[in-house]
């Protein structure tokens, strides 16, 4: 009967020979004193399905820079030496008007910046607590990519009209030598593996961001962190709104850019296996791609200058481990 009364009272009891009277042992006690464990709220199906499909995201894109440079610079070397020692047989993909090389990789940057212009405006707006000075110096990371696509790109034309010659050895210039009919043969680098490579790294290193989403909702919640970090309440405040609003959007622009990253992948796997260009032009392009990746975001952003854009996710919450 004791032992009756210390599970009534809440109090579970230590006898080893009955260890079934431990039961109410680490659960919650109910208003009525019943001593059982509330059930957790269902979980709707679509927001089941939306978990699901940014996991899947997350494993896509959230694998280290490091690593998809090894891959991306070893595939289109191997893969180059693989199509020079055996063709690939002609396929829909084979040939240049495409419908995913004219609508897609020649506007390849266009899809690349809108994505990711609404996703670094949209984090950067929760992360940096709506401070617009940060928020533009995070928008600038995309400048600095729109410059090296449009120098490393027309450098690329330039180089192959300077050190090309026609079939015609009469006729010197290249656009001549193509409205006659003939070819150009020039060092002609390789753009598609250049701006598939470039957008696939900036997404990389941008979409690091939300590695640690859901902890900063947590962390926004922590009644102590105007004393840890350098921001005001209506700071804070302003971060509690916009991520309740926000990461919605957020978490559709990602899945957007999942199947961009995807594509841009399969692109770079085309261009590689198909003899648009010989093995020395896609891996010139590509050694370029990864030289701007790593003045970009291993120099530039992490020197600190104010002018210049800061790193992803810095901001005054320093929410999240910079690269």
């Amino acid at each position: 009967m004791a032992t009756d009364r210390n599970v009534k009272n809440g109090k579970s009891s230590s006898n080893p020979k009955n260890p079934y009277m431990n039961f109410a042992r680490g659960y919650r006690t109910t208003a009525k004193g019943s001593g059982k464990k509330p059930l957790p709220e269902p979980i709707h199906v679509g927001h089941f399905i939306m978990m699901v499909v940014i996991k899947l995201c997350r494993t896509v894109l959230l694998v280290d820079t490091s690593v998809k440079i090894g891959v991306y610079l070893t595939g289109v070397l191997v893969g180059s030496v693989i199509c020079d020692l055996f063709a690939f047989p002609r396929s829909y993909f084979s040939n240049k008007g495409n419908i995913l090389n004219q609508w897609f990789v020649k506007l390849g940057w266009g899809w690349t910046l809108s994505l990711l212009l609404a996703y670094i405006f949209l984090t950067s707006t929760v992360y940096c607590c709506g401070n617009w000075n940060y928020i533009r110096r995070h928008l600038l990371r995309l400048a600095v990519g729109t410059f090296w696509w449009y120098v490393c790109t027309s450098l690329f034309v330039r180089v192959e009209t300077m050190v090309g010659v026609c079939t015609v050895t009469t006729i010197k210039d290249k656009f001549a030598c193509v409205e006659a009919g003939k070819s150009w043969l020039g060092f002609d680098i390789s753009g598609h593996c250049f701006l598939l490579i470039h957008s696939l790294l900036i997404i990389n290193e941008e979409l690091k961001t939300f590695r640690d989403w859901s902890k900063l909702g947590g962390f926004l919640q922590d009644e102590e962190l105007k004393d840890k970090r350098k921001v005001t309440e209506k700071e804070i405040s302003d971060a509690q709104i916009s991520f309740k609003l926000l990461t919605p959007m957020i978490k559709v622009n990602i899945i957007a850019i999942t199947m961009l990253a995807l594509l841009w992948e399969l692109m770079l796997l085309i261009s590689v296996i198909y003899r648009f260009h010989t093995l020395p032009q896609k891996v010139t392009a590509s050694f370029i791609a990864v030289g701007c990746w790593f003045i970009s975001y291993r120099i530039l952003f992490r020197s600190k200058v104010e002018w210049l854009p800061l790193q992803p996710g810095e901001s005054p919450l320093s929410y999240m481990k910079l690269s």
